[in-house]
């Protein structure tokens, strides 16, 4: 029968666990070549394939089966028996083939398969195959779940992070050269001042590569800052899991990335030439308010003179909305600003009455605390008896993932709640000095030429900023709307200056 006998040689092995310990591709085309020389036997042609046989849908396997269908060849040379298949459709198409004179012979270095006689124990190997498969990919999911719980990251570290031995167990760590950089990269696009491109040079500057080691690409840093693995979740086999890992950034610094993403207006960096580009909204149709200077040459004194307009940019059509010089925003600006300076005393005054409430505000962050502890401890709960319902089917996979996302997210903002409680008990005063000391200052850094320092007090002390006809509606943010009005205050009673010009209220 052999001389009769035209062989395809068909190599396959995949990367996955289950396959480790088979021969290379390589390792089997040579074997086998060389047991078809020894027995004398015609090959044909060689396939070879690295893909599971677990699944459906091998594009070389498909091809051979068609080739034997055609008649080309009427055998088939394989290592073992679950090369050519480990799946209950792709076996009976083997033993079909058999059946159907399609294939007179399966063979290996070690058996033979023909349909008169041990055909039924190709049956066996395939069914101890395709079985075998399922008992590895359950024991891989129960493993993975087991590493969900623990937090573990599963697969190749993203930059930033390095795969390491956590413990008894694998985990990633933050990258000592390369972790700084990747959260330099977030404050800065999340600043709203650089676009993508920009992000990239910079990232090109500081020597930041992929984990390959090849320089990044503008795809390729969009990509990197959507991972939210960087805020210590991680997606795998389509659901969100709480890593247990040293998260890179806070989750609000990751969403204050996402919004500047969204925006469609690609912000460029500014060096603040003009200072208040980009502060205020248009009344008439919403969009921001640009600057432009225009420089006008006067003939009969030979003199050029240099003037800045304040205007909507017009991006959604026409506009009728008026601008405004740059003298008569600053001067509307400096009239805002001044109703939210304090003089000295008032300053001493506030910063000793913070210093006594500090005591009373550390032990309503403890009380805090002790509760936002409790209700993560609760979502744990919760996330446990949603993994009991998943396996013992009571809720679809859909649900589950679902809801497990909707836990995760809760989770990740009491953990923010928590550290940010803890952080608000070490710089309360602090903060609370800072504001004081913005508001003491706040004229004074009208008055000067510093535009940087105008910019950053404008966008700390005003919220809503808008220009209809000609005049600024101006929102204060708070804490410094309650010094607007002295009644607002329970801690300072005070009385309008009796010098209109400062606006400034004084203690009584």
């Amino acid at each position: 029968m052999e001389s009769k006998l035209k062989y395809f040689i068909y190599c396959r092995k995949s990367s996955e666990a289950r396959d480790r310990q088979a021969l290379s591709i390589e390792a089997q085309r040579r074997e086998l070549m060389e047991f078809a020389k020894q027995n004398n036997l015609h090959i044909v042609e060689v396939f070879e394939e690295s893909q599971s046989a677990y699944k459906l849908g091998r594009p070389v396997f498909d091809k051979m089966m068609r080739l034997c269908e055609e008649g080309v060849a009427n055998a088939i040379l394989t290592w073992k028996p679950d090369r050519l298949a480990r799946n209950a459709l792709d076996g009976g198409r083997m033993i079909q083939a058999l059946d159907d004179k399609v294939l007179q012979e399966i063979r290996t270095p070690y058996e033979i398969f023909r349909q008169e006689d041990n055909r039924m124990m190709l049956y066996v190997l395939f069914g101890m195959s395709n079985d075998f498969s399922r008992q590895i990919s359950s024991n891989v999911k129960r493993g993975n779940r087991q590493k969900y719980a623990r937090g573990e990251f599963l697969g190749r570290a993203p930059v930033g992070y390095l795969n390491a031995q956590v413990g008894i167990s694998r985990n990633i760590i933050p990258d000592p050269a390369k972790a700084s950089l990747i959260k330099k990269a977030f404050e800065e696009y999340a600043t709203g001042k650089y676009s993508v491109l920009q992000i990239l040079k910079s990232v090109h500057e500081w020597g930041l590569t992929s984990v390959s080691g090849k320089t990044f690409l503008k795809s390729e840093i969009y990509r990197l800052l959507r991972l939210p693995v960087y805020y210590g979740v991680y997606k795998h086999a389509g659901e969100q899991h709480q890593g247990s890992f040293e998260p890179l950034i806070s989750k609000n610094l990751f969403d204050k990335v996402q919004e500047v993403l969204k925006d469609r207006s690609k912000p460029r960096k500014q060096k603040w030439i003009h200072a208040y580009k980009g502060l205020m909204k248009c009344a008439g149709c919403g969009c921001a308010i640009t600057a432009e200077t225009k420089t006008k040459h006067y003939a009969r004194t030979n003199r050029d003179a240099s003037y800045t307009y304040y205007h909507c940019t017009r991006r959604r059509g026409r506009c009728d909305e008026p601008g405004v010089t740059e003298p008569e925003l600053e001067e509307m600006l400096y009239e805002n600003i001044s109703k939210v300076s304090i003089d000295r005393e008032v300053w001493e005054l506030g910063v000793k009455l913070l210093k006594a409430k500090n005591k009373h505000e550390m032990e309503s962050t403890l009380d805090i605390r002790t509760k936002l502890e409790l209700e993560f401890s609760g979502i744990d709960k919760k996330l446990s008896k949603l993994l009991e319902m998943r396996l013992n089917e009571e809720v679809t996979q859909e649900e589950y993932a679902s809801r497990k996302k909707l836990f995760i997210e809760r989770k990740l903002r009491l953990k923010e709640k928590i550290e940010d409680r803890e952080q608000s008990a070490s710089n309360w005063l602090e903060l609370a000095e800072g504001f004081f000391e913005t508001a003491f200052h706040a004229r004074e850094v009208m008055e000067s030429r510093d535009m940087e320092a105008k910019r950053e007090l404008i966008r700390t002390v005003g919220w809503n900023l808008i220009l209809r006809d000609k005049k600024l509606e101006f929102g204060f943010r708070q804490p410094y709307d309650v010094l607007l009005k002295p009644e607002m205050r329970s801690d300072v009673q005070g009385r309008p200056d009796s010098n209109r010009e400062k606006r400034v209220w004084s203690p009584l």
